[in-house]
């Protein structure tokens, strides 16, 4: 393993491809908090499109001058962090292999966060 891909590996934390078991306990989660639905075909865990469809759903959560940003790691990994950010405040809230494993962690951590953070909350 070259220096750059053992910094890719330590970088994502070596969490491993999710289970298909996993993957349903995460979608049967988003639909109970509202950030998917039910009878929406797509999967928001493998679909950039349908990711960022919760990732809008997330923002409605939000007051307008709040918002969720997502960024990737360095060295051509695409594991990302997803990040609620208030003016100069960030606060980092989900991790993932991928930009729409990242967003659907995040929809599973937004309801906690807002908890701590109301003055971020619609």
């Amino acid at each position: 393993m070259s220096g750059r891909e053992r910094l890719t590996s330590e970088l994502q934390g070596e969490r491993g491809k999710m289970t298909e078991q996993e993957k349903q306990e995460i979608k049967t989660k988003l639909i109970e908090l509202g950030f998917w639905r039910a009878d929406e075909t797509g999967d928001p865990l493998t679909s950039g499109e349908d990711a960022r469809i919760v990732q809008h759903r997330l923002e409605g959560r939000l007051v307008d001058t709040v918002f969720v940003g997502s960024r990737g790691y360095v060295g051509g990994s695409t594991a990302r962090h997803v990040e609620v950010v208030n003016g100069e405040f960030i606060y980092p809230i989900a991790d993932g292999d991928n930009y729409s494993e990242a967003i659907c962690r995040a929809g599973l951590a937004l309801p906690e966060f807002l908890k701590q953070h109301p003055e971020c909350a619609k």
